[in-house]
């Protein structure tokens, strides 16, 4: 799903770098899936209603 663009950006963070290679895998993978099915729930969601708050 990811494009190689979108992870090169997210693997570059420092805060990413801080943690173990097996475990950015996963965290990226994960979010991978959230976002998945938050498409499939809503297909025409867009990014500011995903990362948007409710307070």
């Amino acid at each position: 799903m990811f494009t190689d663009e979108f992870l090169e950006k997210i693997f570059s963070q420092p805060e990413m770098q801080k943690i173990p290679i097996g475990c950015q895998s996963t965290a990226v993978h994960v979010f991978q899936e959230v976002l998945e099915e938050i498409k499939e729930e809503n297909p025409y969601a867009d990014i500011s209603t995903i990362l948007s708050t409710d307070e």
